[in-house]
């Protein structure tokens, strides 16, 4: 069946592209209106990303756990209705005038954790949902998505903190997340109850062929099932660890997951302070410039299915890494002349997006396609949360990087290690891989 006549996978599209659009407004939105209206510094701007990042890196392998036990349908639904909650509190104490810094470091905080309950459950999901033949296409389609909102979102971000300042924009973020949430509950293929398998991991299949059995020993294996039973818990979170360290092909695009996230944290963190304070530029232009991004991750997406075809896989994941690194050494060279500095914080999101599109793609379908149905919410939770933590930890030491030397070096060391974080690829059998689908 066609992606275009599978409805529930339309559904669960049409919910990502109206909540990926809101969420591109808080993410642009929230340090935007820190730093526009509480007077923030280098270090508080960390200190709002570490709020962001460190309860999901700390809550992540628990995540993934349960994520693994219950129906992923319910646990996204909940997810988007809880920050759709979270995220309301700011405009209403703006109205009322009680509006506090704290409350933006709190809401980051429980944020992060829906973010990452979702995005687990979402990444496991879709085998679930299509199979493994359609994921390469699906995953594209939803690059597409995500492309669309990068482009709509951070410059609607920017005119609607002009016109009706930041606390108002992100309410259009918590209606988003209603909006995705009603669509999630419109699917119409219901999972089991309970996902995990009994204490020996016995996998009943549909087919009943044993070909379809996970091998515990790296995670791997794909099956269409229902289990019943539990594990200890200490050994179903020791699974999803123990998948990735066993398999060079899930090993080394995690390991890049987590030092990436270290590497580029001042990018993320620091770009809107300066932006605004170094650079000079408007809310308005720092929001065309991030919306390149978006032009630059629709290309991506766009190109991602011929790219692949010529180089291969693992030589694509290399090259797109590698460009991300580069892409980033605009924001240092950006500065002088406000043109000057648009000019190359345009072209820093066009090449810097554009890549890491088609990074993502293939970083997600390989996952997908070697990973059991069982495991995949650890796996993905566990890698997620290595991310997060590790970006947690650098988003604090670019706080204070920023407060010693600059933020224009700090941003230069960043680019440096992003580029350095390509040959943990090189050396890994990911560089011999031609086409993920082979692998299923």
């Amino acid at each position: 069946m066609s992606l275009w006549q599978h409805r529930d996978f339309l559904k669960l599209w049409a919910g990502q592209t109206v909540s990926e659009i809101g969420s591109r407004i808080t993410r642009e939105g929230l340090p935007l209106g820190a730093v526009m209206m509480m007077g923030v510094t280098p270090l508080t701007m960390s200190g709002l990303s570490l709020a962001t990042q460190l309860p999901a890196s700390l809550l992540g392998i628990w995540i993934g756990m349960w994520v693994d036990r219950l129906r992923r349908r319910p646990l996204m639904a909940g997810s988007d209705l809880a920050r759709a909650m979270l995220l309301m509190i700011i405009p209403v104490a703006f109205v009322t005038h009680h509006l506090q810094l704290w409350m933006f470091y709190a809401i980051a905080g429980l944020c992060g954790i829906g973010s990452l309950v979702f995005d687990s459950a979402y990444q496991a999901y879709l085998p679930w949902l299509l199979g493994r033949a359609q994921l390469s296409e699906a995953n594209q389609k939803l690059g597409v998505t995500a492309s669309t909102a990068e482009v709509i979102g951070p410059g609607l971000t920017g005119v609607l903190v002009q016109i009706l300042t930041a606390p108002i924009a992100i309410a259009f973020d918590a209606l988003s997340y209603l909006a995705s949430a009603c669509f999630i509950l419109a699917v119409g293929k219901r999972e089991p109850r309970q996902r995990r398998a009994n204490e020996a991991d016995e996998i009943a299949t549909v087919d009943g062929d044993d070909d379809g059995e996970m091998d515990e020993a790296n995670g791997m294996g794909r099956t269409d099932q229902e289990i019943v039973g539990f594990r200890d818990w200490r050994r179903e979170i020791a699974d999803g660890w123990h998948a990735i360290r066993t398999n060079g092909l899930l090993l080394a695009p995690a390991t890049v997951a987590a030092t990436y996230g270290f590497a580029s944290s001042s990018i993320f963190v620091l770009d809107t302070l300066y932006a605004i304070r170094t650079l000079h530029l408007t809310a308005f232009l720092f929001g065309i410039t991030v919306t390149m991004g978006g032009v630059g991750s629709l290309i991506g997406a766009a190109l991602a299915k011929r790219v692949i075809h010529r180089f291969g896989a693992g030589s694509t994941m290399i090259l797109t890494l590698l460009v991300q690194g580069l892409a980033a050494t605009g924001w240092v060279w950006a500065g002088g002349p406000v043109w000057r500095s648009v000019l190359f914080l345009l072209a820093a999101q066009l090449f810097g997006d554009s890549s890491g599109m088609i990074y993502g793609i293939l970083d997600n379908t390989l996952r997908q396609t070697i990973v059991a149905d069982s495991l995949l919410g650890r796996v993905n939770a566990t890698v997620r949360a290595a991310e997060v933590g590790c970006t947690a930890i650098g988003a604090l030491v670019s706080g204070l990087l920023g407060q010693i030397i600059g933020i224009r070096d700090t941003m230069l060391l960043s680019a440096l290690a992003m580029i350095c974080t390509t040959l943990l690829l090189i050396l890994s059998p990911v560089r011999t891989l031609r086409n993920i689908e082979d692998l299923a």
